[in-house]
């Protein structure tokens, strides 16, 4: 054996381990989602839909506008850096006005959902389909 046929060996067991690792993580939260009873919240009825669509559409340019200006402030200040730190903060800056825009949206679109007598959404950051924080699960 070479040593290079070595060290392939050495990383195909090391990423077999990491592979079968991955996926008994994987099988072993698949178990508590199994066993959830509650129901996910109701979808929006065609009807619903229809009746908040003008609101929501108004809502929706009146956010990509501010999302854009977020955009261009962001495009300048990163323009103007000169160091690290600069460019840091700069990117820090950006991601606060866009957390702050995202939670001006699930206010706003609570409002609508009010005004037209329709029961919110239940969520937040982190509670949403991507993912989020997961609970600890028993011997882990």
């Amino acid at each position: 054996m070479t040593i290079s046929s070595i060290c392939l060996s050495r990383r195909l067991v090391r990423t077999g381990l990491a592979t079968a690792a991955g996926l008994s993580l994987a099988l072993g939260s698949l178990g508590p989602a199994l066993a959830q009873t509650s129901a996910p919240p109701e979808r929006l009825t065609p009807a619903q839909r229809e009746k908040i669509f003008p609101e929501r559409k108004a809502l929706t340019l009146k956010l990509q506008k501010e999302r854009s200006q977020i955009q261009q402030k962001s495009e300048r200040c990163v323009s103007g850096a000169s160091n690290q730190q600069e460019l840091r903060s700069c990117r820090k800056d950006e991601r606060k006005a866009n957390q702050k825009l995202r939670a001006q949206y699930r206010d706003e679109m609570r409002k609508i959902y009010e005004r037209n007598g329709i029961e919110a959404p239940v969520g937040g950051p982190g509670k949403g389909r991507r993912g989020g924080k997961r609970q600890a699960t028993p011997g882990s």
